[in-house]
């Protein structure tokens, strides 16, 4: 299988560009944010696009995409952080130059929305980063343990080994046993949902596969795993990790529904795969940076999910 390339790792002192490639930011969060980002000794280049507003969009399509490809191509800036998600970026990859921004492989933050992104650099291009947004886990009081960790992945030129939850998550669970190596990939299940048949979703067949979403009640989940289940090759995975499924429980109480844990167990209770679940990756306002497109592994009895290849160069 090729090896997809690596960016280089951030140092100190490096300039980190921040765009919005599907929803505006709060004003008041973004500058908090890229506070924190200064505090922490770097520079920070706010690209003027996340200002613009066009309804739920950060600007029309080809000044989103555009403010993409200026990063990549800029060669002073060392990062392209994702200021947030929301909605859109899977209206960019009709005008992105995905040639063009995979020969210049740099870290690309995000997730939510922004996983259309993360698999379309990563698919046959180069490491990206599922991790926080300086508009959204920056810009909150428990920001430090997102920060530190996403630093550690993209400035460590080793394996990165075991990721740790925060303390108040409490630790990973098992939900399947057994152990497993392989190429890690994932995202938001439902614009991994969106994804399909673009061209642009990275196969799933032997890799490790991370999911998480939010405000999405139990029958929208069925929905997308159902999907996910018959029109990828998802069922051939060789491990999951279940991330944080936030406010993803019934909200109408006059409406007969499923429970979330009898969603996950009808897709993922009879695997004979491991399957490990509250891991704090996704919308967790702690929010643990997963790369894409690396190895690691899964040990679901020791309640264990690490990174066995180093993500930077």
């Amino acid at each position: 299988m090729a090896r997809i390339a690596k960016p280089e790792a951030l140092k100190k002192g490096d300039t980190i560009a921040i765009v919005a490639p599907g929803s505006s930011p709060k004003l008041k969060y973004l500058k908090l944010g890229v506070k924190r980002l200064r505090q922490s000794g770097f520079n920070v280049y706010v690209h003027p696009q996340c200002f613009l507003k066009k309804g739920y969009l950060a600007g029309d399509d080809r000044t989103r995409a555009n403010a993409l490809i200026e990063m990549f191509v800029d060669d002073s800036i060392k990062a392209v952080f994702c200021a947030r998600g929301g909605n859109g970026s899977i209206r960019l990859l009709r005008f992105l130059d995905l040639d063009l921004i995979k020969t210049n492989p740099k870290i690309f933050v995000g997730y939510s929305d922004i996983t259309v992104l993360l698999h379309a650099f990563s698919n046959g291009g180069f490491v990206t980063f599922h991790g926080p947004m300086p508009a959204v886990n920056f810009s909150c009081g428990n920001y430090k343990f997102s920060l530190d960790n996403l630093l550690n992945v993209i400035m460590t030129t080793e394996p990165i080994g075991k990721l740790k939850n925060p303390e108040r998550l409490g630790p990973i669970k098992k939900y399947r046993p057994g152990k497993v190596e392989g190429i890690i990939t994932g995202g938001n299940i439902s614009l991994l949902n969106n994804l399909v048949g673009t061209g642009f979703l990275t196969s799933f067949k032997n890799k490790i596969v991370f999911l998480e979403d939010i405000h999405e009640e139990p029958y929208r989940l069925d929905g997308y795993l159902s999907h996910l289940f018959l029109a990828t090759d998802i069922s051939q995975a060789a491990g999951f990790v279940i991330g944080q499924l936030v406010d993803c429980n019934p909200t109408r109480r006059t409406r007969p529904s499923l429970r979330l844990d009898e969603i996950i167990d009808e897709y993922f209770g009879s695997l004979r795969v491991p399957v490990i679940t509250n891991v704090a990756c996704g919308h967790g306002t702690q929010n643990l940076t997963i790369p894409v497109g690396v190895k690691g592994y899964i040990d679901a009895g020791k309640k264990i999910f690490g990174i066995t290849e180093k993500a930077v160069r």
